[in-house]
């Protein structure tokens, strides 16, 4: 059961979709834990206000609270330097991901993007000191042997497909 041969191009592309990926997600968390403080000030300044609102015109105000917490709220996460590093890494990963996309199958493509789900979750236990207990381990090596078998039998097919052997 062989590996489907990449050209050096399309793994390029593949790799650089994925790690941008992983570090947009650790770069989102990192902003988060950050900002936690900042978005519990913000509901209690928001708080505040509303309750005055709402008590002054119960009816009327209440909904434009809720729009002034919400908007206040995500102000503070996109004012965030590391939120905003996280959102520029998608774009890259994304960029790379339809170049990617353009050059094999996205049913080949597709389960290596799990390849990103274990590498965040190796890198949030080591960089943010995320637990992972066992039964997580057992569940990343399970996804890696199911993305080698995915792989490797639509290989099998395409070679089916061909009358080759």
């Amino acid at each position: 059961m062989p590996l489907i041969k990449f050209k050096p191009q399309v793994l390029f592309n593949l790799l650089i979709s994925i790690l941008t990926g992983v570090f947009a997600q650790l770069s989102m968390k990192y902003g988060m834990i950050k900002i936690k403080g900042s978005i519990g000030s913000a509901r209690s300044l928001v708080g505040k206000n509303s309750a005055s609102i709402s008590q002054a015109h119960p009816l009327k105000y209440k909904k434009y609270a809720l729009i002034f917490k919400a908007v206040k709220i995500l102000a503070v996460i996109f004012m965030n330097k590391f939120v905003i590093l996280g959102i520029i890494l998608y774009l890259i990963s994304m960029f790379f991901w339809i170049k990617t996309l353009s050059k094999i199958d996205l049913s080949v493509a597709y389960p290596f993007v799990s390849i990103g789900v274990v590498l965040t979750v190796i890198l949030a236990a080591v960089t943010l000191g995320e637990p992972v207990p066992l039964m997580r381990w057992v569940g990343i090596f399970i996804t890696l042997f199911g993305v080698y078998v995915i792989v490797s039998s639509h290989e099998d097919g395409e070679n089916n497909k061909n009358g080759e052997k």
